[in-house]
């Protein structure tokens, strides 16, 4: 038996009809260059199908849906789909003329906000054909668009996945499906087995609450010996912006790639730097040029709620999610760049050190010490108060891949880009995703919250080349 974790039921209890808890990566690719696999021999579809095909013991989120138990009595449990069939989750369209970036965003927005199946195993992969106009891209390019509901996932395990789906060499041996049978299905449990397993987690419950509480003080309490000599910590409140207002069903995407080389020199402008701070930054200086030239900057810092991979080392390759969080001003208000940046890593150093930030924490650690009935009151009680807005403005995720390219079945993967689900008041989200020597940054909103998405791609494009001007 495998049981949804307490934090993968969450995305479950969260989902809304205007608020879907879809995770979906958008892969662009180019058409093979050897001889062997020529564009006009290439079928794209076909190559996703036999990868799948070869690679579907990899993960049991291929195979198996999630099945809830009555009355929410205890998290759901995995278990293998006796129906399951492969085309059911695959599906194909040809890009809308001219084929252009544009018209792959528009595609992919869509594809992300319809909603999965959940009578099947949480995934779905569509493929985008005719992308021929754009730049830098041959003709014959195409795209993927692999969704899984964010129960099964997060950014860490997308990375693995997306690794386990493709090659890292063009060159790939044709092989029979695999007959690995690592994979095991994972029967639902009987109904006395059923009872038995939640009375364990419901008596385990205030146990589990309790020595969390105890960890977050007893850091709380290490942080504040070594740091007592400095002046304590008043955060403003969380200002009111236009992304702070109920999201409609269709979301919207706009993307940018950057060079992860120079975002990585930009550590240099303020000393104690991570990659992390300099996209924060960079961020931050981007909302501070939009929300500007809008006239609606506000006099307190933004405040971002930032993901972070809860981990242990070893444990990138398990499934669901597993991720803690930390809410961060942003130094929004601040004009001058080199002081944002600088304000930014002390507030992210603070945090670390468990002196700001704790509520986050607090309230994303105990959530998921909950019993069932009480995760999904308590989540249907945050969606109902609005606290995401009057915890955070924005959302931005910085989920590192892999340095070399990867490849499907003989097609370079040139670009990444992540789309996630949005908070209910909480309308932007930026995820920032490395790959192959580039940074893409994905911006999710509504039309309704951002309307000029190309204006505020030209702002980030314009604050980064002025980061890196400065460090001339």
């Amino acid at each position: 038996m495998k049981q949804l974790k307490p934090q993968d039921a969450q995305f479950l209890y969260m989902e809304t009809e205007n608020n879907l808890s879809n995770a979906t990566m958008v892969c662009v690719y180019t058409p093979p260059q050897s001889l062997e696999q020529s564009q006009a021999n290439y079928d794209p579809l076909a190559a996703i199908t036999k990868q799948l095909q070869n690679r579907l013991h990899l993960s049991t989120i291929f195979t198996h849906r999630i099945k809830s138990v009555a009355m929410n009595l205890d998290y759901p449990y995995w278990a293998k789909d006796p129906h399951f069939k492969l085309e059911n989750h695959l599906s194909e369209t040809r890009a809308a003329a001219p084929g252009d970036r544009a018209a792959l965003n528009k595609a992919a927005a869509d594809f992300h906000s319809r909603p999965l199946d959940l009578r099947r195993p949480p995934w779905e992969i569509h493929l985008i054909s005719g992308l021929d106009s754009i730049e830098g891209f041959e003709k014959g390019s195409f795209a993927l668009l692999i969704k899984i509901h964010h129960a099964a996932i997060d950014g860490t395990s997308a990375m693995q996945l997306f690794l386990g789906l493709h090659d890292d060499s063009p060159d790939t041996d044709e092989a029979a499906p695999s007959t690995n049978t690592s994979e095991q299905a994972h029967p639902y449990p009987q109904r006395q087995q059923l009872l038995r397993n939640a009375g364990s987690n419901y008596l385990s419950s205030p146990r589990n609450a309790a020595n969390r509480v105890f960890s977050q003080l007893k850091s709380r309490r290490a942080s504040k010996s070594q740091t007592e000599n400095l002046p304590p910590v008043k955060k403003p409140p969380v200002p009111k912006t236009r992304f702070n207002q109920a999201v409609s069903p269709g979301k919207k995407l706009a993307t940018h790639l950057l060079s992860l080389e120079q975002l990585k020199s930009l550590r240099q402008l303020a000393p104690g730097a991570t990659l992390n701070d300099v996209i924060l930054g960079l961020c931050s200086g981007t909302l501070h040029r939009y929300l500007n030239h809008h006239g609606e900057l506000p006099n307190t810092p933004l405040v971002a709620w930032v993901p972070i991979n809860a981990r242990l080392p070893g444990g990138a390759s398990d499934d669901g999610n597993n991720i803690s969080a930390m809410a961060i001003d942003l130094a929004s208000q601040i004009t001058d760049p080199i002081e944002r940046l600088q304000l930014i890593v002390a507030t992210t150093q603070d945090a670390k050190a468990a002196r700001t930030g704790l509520a986050a924490r607090m309230v994303t650690d105990l959530s998921q010490q909950l019993p069932s009935l009480g995760m999904a009151a308590f989540t249907k009680l945050l969606l109902a108060s609005g606290v995401t807005g009057k915890i955070c403005n924005l959302a931005i995720s910085n989920v590192p891949g892999p340095a070399k390219p990867f490849y499907l079945r003989g097609a370079q993967c040139r670009e990444q880009y992540g789309m996630v689900p949005l908070g209910d008041h909480m309308g932007l989200f930026f995820v920032v995703m490395s790959y192959n020597g580039a940074l893409s940054v994905t911006i999710t909103t509504t039309e309704d919250i951002l309307p000029d998405d190309d204006f505020l791609v030209s702002c980030l494009q314009e604050e980064f080349s002025l980061l890196c001007q400065l460090l001339k």
